[in-house]
């Protein structure tokens, strides 16, 4: 009994050597934590910092766009060419007019940048030419009604939001009336977006401006374009209603070529867009074209099993019922998909980017 007494002593400084071991790494690595993980600060110039001591500056910024061109859906990039404008509620910086003090964070290359200003006002006005390739995600969930926004954003390259605030500036924005996208219509506004940008490896956040042009098809265009010919293969699937209902070999010929030029056109139809991991508009219209024929096929071998069985009646009652109820079900299908099938509302896309 008194061994065993003893023993269990020894038992308690090796738990303690256990859980000190097991814990080491933890103190350890608080004592030594890397910069890069801690709330750092950028630099900040000390030409600046008597300005945004009291309160940060203001810069209300416009994008007056030249031209847009390269655009590439596949992969969301395109280049930008024009006009950025500074109007700062002090001297803007950079103290050198040589460097541009804000970065374009979309971009995919190096910006070409140069200061276009004849009469700085005291260094609160400045004008850059600005032509940048840039990237964005495009969503196709509306195609081939799609519509885009092409957006380019900055921030600054030092200043923080206790340091410096974006304003967006419409009088000095715009589109040229010379830009234009290949194949594609432009709405001529830049909308622009503050947003507060907060970077978890510094101690503040950037103040972020985002600007904003759309590019769209007219709808009655892609509707002509994309989805018509979709439409005539079905109704020529649906003369099969108008024959008589003893007619199986003539009748089972159509639907199915029907359904085959279906698939065929939807290959055709959406071989223009990229890869996508979700349902566009044109997916769905298809798709209910493709159970409307599937329904379709499936009455014409009903009428033929019936037929086969020498059961008239069946056969004629079946016919009499689908040969108005499918083609009906389909139209409302259709009409559904189109005026309310898109991320927006029909008549909301043609009030903004027109028929």
């Amino acid at each position: 009994m008194k061994r065993q007494m003893k023993f269990r002593w020894f038992i308690f400084p090796a738990l303690l050597i256990v859980f000190g071991l097991a814990f080491s790494p933890y103190f350890v690595a608080r004592a030594f934590t890397s910069p890069g993980v801690q709330s750092i600060e950028k630099p900040v110039p000390a030409a600046w910092t008597t300005v945004t001591a009291n309160a940060p500056m203001t810069e209300q910024v416009g994008w007056y766009i030249l031209g847009i061109t390269d655009l590439n859906v596949a992969s969301g990039s395109y280049t930008m060419d024009g006009y950025l404008n500074f109007k700062c509620s002090v001297p803007c910086n950079p103290p050198s007019p040589d460097t541009a003090a804000f970065d374009v964070m979309n971009s995919t290359g190096t910006p070409d940048i140069s200061e276009q200003t004849s009469d700085t006002h005291g260094g609160t006005i400045h004008y850059y030419r600005v032509r940048v390739p840039l990237a964005t995600n495009l969503n196709l969930v509306d195609f081939p009604f799609d519509y885009h926004s092409l957006s380019m954003q900055i921030e600054d390259k030092i200043l923080g939001m206790s340091g410096l605030n974006y304003q967006f500036d419409p009088q000095k924005s715009g589109v040229d009336d010379f830009a234009v996208v290949s194949g594609w219509e432009v709405q001529k506004v830049v909308e622009g977006e503050v947003l507060t940008h907060d970077y978890h490896i510094y101690a503040e956040p950037y103040s972020r401006l985002v600007f904003n042009v759309s590019i769209f098809h007219p709808w009655f265009s892609s509707f002509m374009k994309g989805l018509f010919a979709a439409i005539v293969i079905v109704l020529v699937g649906m003369l099969s209603f108008l024959m008589k209902y003893n007619e199986i070999g003539e009748r089972l010929a159509l639907v199915s070529s029907t359904l085959v030029g279906a698939i065929l056109y939807h290959l055709t139809l959406t071989s223009s867009i990229p890869p996508i991991g979700y349902l566009t508009f044109a997916d769905k219209f298809m798709y209910a074209n493709y159970v409307i024929i599937f329904i379709a096929l499936t009455v014409t071998v009903r009428l033929m099993l019936h037929i086969n069985a020498d059961q008239e009646k069946l056969a004629k009652r079946l016919h009499n019922y689908t040969r108005l109820l499918i083609p009906g079900v389909w139209v409302a299908l259709m009409a559904y998909l189109i005026v309310f099938g898109m991320s927006i509302p029909l008549w909301e896309y043609i009030a903004k980017f027109g028929f």
